[in-house]
């Protein structure tokens, strides 16, 4: 049913305001206390305070007591790489002596770690680890998540990444948005290449991917012993012609 009365509920978190908020501001979430959320079609049509009469006629919705509760938008997650294989926890220990993160990238671990991984990984079971990760972060009020691929490196693994966010996106609660970030880093394969590599995800990636309608956006990793600023230039300005949203991971290893 889309159509759902709330009521009750101990507080409402409205976060009023269609305007991005920066410092003290963001600190004015208009909480109404004791109050109720009416849901017309699926889209929020009122929110009621306490003791204001519920303006629809009741026998058509499906009505929830959130007594005792909080009810509050779902959460964004702007930035994740929730499709991979295998794990990491061998370079906890690294990262606790004090190892930096491209050290121990420079030596397989990190992304050329999880690249292996990944690419050893069934779509089918791909999907069922990043299913369960999604569940997750729906328990932790997440309803809305940006994934991105990048631990493939090469096409059929990039694309097995894009495929299973697909599916999932389908099949799960939790709305995704599909970033294609064969740019994470430079495969071994590649390695000395990187202008060819870049040409490699601007020449056949980048037409593949929007051919399939995989993703929205198009992201590189732009920083020292990565991707240049010029390498990071071309395949931006390529993946804009194509269509895509621009990110870019920058200044990330300070």
């Amino acid at each position: 049913m889309n159509n759902l009365i709330i009521k009750n509920a101990t507080q409402v978190v409205t976060c009023s305001g269609f305007e991005g908020k920066s410092g003290a501001e963001m600190s004015n979430l208009n909480v109404i206390e004791n109050g109720t959320v009416i849901v017309t079609d699926g889209i929020i049509s009122h929110v009621l305070k306490e003791g204001e009469a519920i303006p629809v006629n009741r026998s058509e919705y499906k009505e929830i007591d959130a007594t005792g509760k909080a009810l509050l938008p779902g959460f964004v997650d702007p930035h994740t790489h929730f499709v991979f294989g295998g794990h990491r926890e061998e370079e906890f220990s690294w990262r606790m002596r004090g190892d930096s993160y491209m050290s121990i990238m420079e030596r397989g671990g990190g992304i050329v770690n999880t690249t292996k991984a990944t690419r050893a990984a069934t779509e089918d079971e791909l999907y069922s680890s990043a299913k369960k990760r999604l569940n997750d972060m729906l328990k932790l009020g997440i309803t809305t998540t940006e994934g991105k691929s990048g631990y493939g490196l090469d096409k059929d693994t990039e694309m097995k990444q894009l495929r299973v966010m697909r599916r999932l996106n389908q099949d799960h609660p939790i709305d995704i948005v599909s970033t294609f970030m064969g740019t994470h880093a430079t495969p071994a394969e590649w390695k000395g290449r990187e202008d060819e590599f870049i040409d490699f995800n601007i020449n056949e990636m980048l037409p593949l991917v929007a051919k399939e309608k995989l993703a929205e956006c198009a992201d590189i990793f732009c920083e020292e012993n990565v991707f240049t600023i010029e390498q990071s230039r071309r395949f931006l300005t390529a993946a804009r012609e194509h269509g895509f949203l621009l990110k870019m991971h920058a200044d990330e290893i300070v």
